[in-house]
């Protein structure tokens, strides 16, 4: 009797499982490993009636119309605030590669509020969150010529990283490598928010708006445009230190205290020129950052390091240098952050030529600290030059207010990579205005300082 009873449990559980595949196929769906929540239960499939016809529309997904803002975080009170939003909005590798070309944008250059302050991923700080149309239109090539402009071209691409590139690189990238370099440009982001939040009412008040001020914080003093530069007041920083913690750490690594600029006094003077002596020349067409740092660090530190070991630290390569790296990497070699304040990247895209001008008499006439200027290098900008090139950094490192110019250390030498080119690299003199216009026609429209 067992062994018949065996039999027919056998038999039982072979009408069973040769079911299984049916109820299996109507019951699971496998689930993304990126995406979090349950699986989505498929509906039984229903045979269409001899009445129905294929409809043409496709199934609605809720998506970001392209001239609305992206979608806001809330706002991020300490570090690890920071480190959770950027961690969980990090697109998984799955998602960056079944998107389509223009999706990648807003994935890579997410943007969160830091206290009042709006920073976006390889923008820098922003007023205002760019709608999805403007990140697109951000990883279109500008527009090298002047309208009736004439003459050769080199298509010599001098150094800077495309926001094309940038995108693709960041993409590029398995999400924890990606999610670190992202906390890396976050970081001086977070350490230098009261610096952004200056430049910002300084700006409005440039462009004759009344300063936001939040509930509870108190009013930055402001400064008439040209005339006295205020004096911030840089906001007490926490009393506990905020830890990071990554993905790929187990133990939270403390964050250093974000370094505070001094108060500025109540006029920079007529004319300032830092660095003296200090200029280089890039060893290579793609070398603009390496060789703008490597005038940077030499100044500050009056040791010449080399180009190639600033390529490396830089993270360049033949596409170009980031100028988050830029940024991230004066921070951590230099002392240009001690009387400057945390250095970061600014967009001036809502600026006008007085505001970026007086910012500048700011950081180089008070601070005493060089700027990095990430421009378009145009000869319509760049009278010295032969032919029209790309995305470009030099050193910004003086200005004289009466003549309303900027001194910098072109670093791009057009005679050493082609022969008619001409000898461009040195100290040269830009008027306030055009090296403005030249920072707008380049696609990120920002500077480290």
């Amino acid at each position: 009797m067992p062994t018949a009873a065996r039999g027919a449990t056998l038999i039982l559980l072979g009408a069973l499982l040769a079911q299984a595949p049916l109820l299996t196929a109507a019951a699971y769906q496998p689930r993304d490993p990126e995406q979090s929540g349950p699986p989505v239960t498929a509906a039984p499939p229903t045979a269409p009636t001899p009445t129905s016809n294929p409809t043409a529309t496709p199934t609605a997904t809720p998506t970001t119309t392209p001239s609305q803002p992206l979608p806001e975080q809330p706002a991020a009170r300490s570090w690890s605030d920071v480190v959770k939003q950027v961690t969980e909005t990090s697109p998984g590798d799955l998602q960056l590669r079944s998107v389509d070309t223009s999706a990648p944008a807003s994935s890579i250059m997410r943007c969160f509020k830091l206290d009042d302050e709006n920073y976006c991923l390889g923008l820098g700080f922003v007023d205002q969150i760019p709608t999805g149309a403007q990140l697109e239109a951000t990883l279109s090539p500008p527009d090298r010529h002047a309208d009736g402009e004439v003459g050769d071209e080199q298509d010599i691409p001098t150094g800077d990283l495309t926001p094309a590139a940038f995108v693709a690189e960041r993409a590029s990238m398995p999400k924890t490598t990606r999610v670190n370099v992202e906390l890396d440009e976050m970081q001086a982001a977070w350490d230098g928010r009261d610096k952004a939040r200056a430049l910002r009412l300084l700006a409005d008040q440039a462009a004759g708006q009344e300063p936001a001020v939040q509930p509870g914080s108190e009013a930055t003093p402001q400064a008439t445009p040209g005339g006295p530069t205020p004096t911030v007041t840089p906001t007490t920083p926490p009393t506990a230190t905020p830890t990071r913690t990554t993905p790929t750490q187990a133990t939270p690594t403390p964050v250093p205290t974000p370094v505070q600029p001094p108060a500025a006094p109540v006029k920079p003077p007529a004319s300032s020129y830092i660095m003296k002596g200090f200029q280089t020349s890039q060893e290579k067409g793609y070398w603009c950052g390496p060789a703008t740092f490597q005038s940077i660090d030499w100044a500050d530190d009056n040791q010449k390091d080399t180009q190639a070991s600033w390529a490396k630290d830089l993270g360049a390569t033949t596409s170009g240098t980031a100028i988050s790296a830029m940024v991230e990497q004066t921070n951590l070699k230099t002392n240009w952050d001690k009387p400057a304040g945390t250095y970061i990247v600014q967009s001036v895209s809502s600026w006008n030529a007085q505001t970026f001008f007086t910012v500048h008499q700011t950081h180089l006439g008070v601070y005493k600290a060089p700027v990095i200027e990430h421009v378009q290098l145009l000869k319509r900008y760049f009278p010295y030059l032969a032919f029209n090139h790309s995305g470009h950094y030099q050193v910004g490192r003086g200005y004289d207010r009466a003549k309303g110019t900027i001194g910098i250390y072109e670093v791009f030498n057009e005679r050493r990579f082609n022969s008619r080119g001409n000898v461009t690299d040195g100290p040269r003199n830009i008027p306030a205005s055009a090296l403005f216009n030249a920072t707008l026609a380049n696609s990120f429209k920002n500077i480290g300082l």
